[in-house]
């Protein structure tokens, strides 16, 4: 098997949020920033249409690290939404975050998610009785299929544990399901 690049995790990042919601998701786009006015590149962007045709702008930051983000990495990508101008932000990273890294993205309203193949204290598995639909990205990416997501189901102090691209679609259809109740 070959060593992921933090390149190849982007490209992953952005052919499974493609996948789950039908975005065209933008990979290394530049923006002019509003405050700033330098350029600032982004790992992954994606425009939401919503009712009324307002649009959002949502922005991912890829973090393939061998430690913890830190706080520092939390407001460097607040400052980043901030200075583009950006809705919502999304970090998701491979390790996971520091404690004060999960305090400050909460406040600053920064969605976490861990993708990863580690075992996570307090994970929870995500189980499937029945067949699951088959995607291109299981067999082009195995090693980065399996993990666990964190973020969007902080129900779960270790997130929930996914084996399979459909198990992960079921769990991202579950959170959104909880947020309309």
């Amino acid at each position: 098997m070959s060593r992921i690049t933090p390149a190849d995790y982007e490209i992953f990042v952005q052919k499974v949020v493609a996948e789950l919601f039908g975005v065209e998701i933008d990979h290394q786009k530049m923006f002019v920033g509003r405050v700033s006015g330098r350029e600032i590149k982004v790992d992954l962007s994606c425009v939401l249409s919503v009712g009324g045709g307002a649009r959002l702008l949502i922005l991912l930051e890829c973090k393939y690290y061998n430690s913890p983000i830190t706080v520092d990495a939390v407001e460097e990508f607040h400052s980043k939404l901030d200075d583009i101008g950006a809705q919502k932000g999304v970090m998701i990273t491979t390790i996971g975050y520091q404690d004060g890294a999960i305090k400050t993205a909460k406040g600053r309203g920064i969605a976490l998610a861990l993708l990863t193949t580690e075992f996570q204290k307090g994970e929870l598995r995500y189980i499937v009785n029945g067949p699951l639909r088959e995607s291109p990205l299981n067999a082009a990416n195995e090693s980065l299929i399996q993990g666990n997501i964190l973020g969007f189901l902080d129900l779960y102090d270790g997130g929930l544990r996914f084996e399979n691209f459909g198990q992960l679609y079921g769990i991202w259809c579950m959170e959104f399901m909880r947020q309309r109740v």
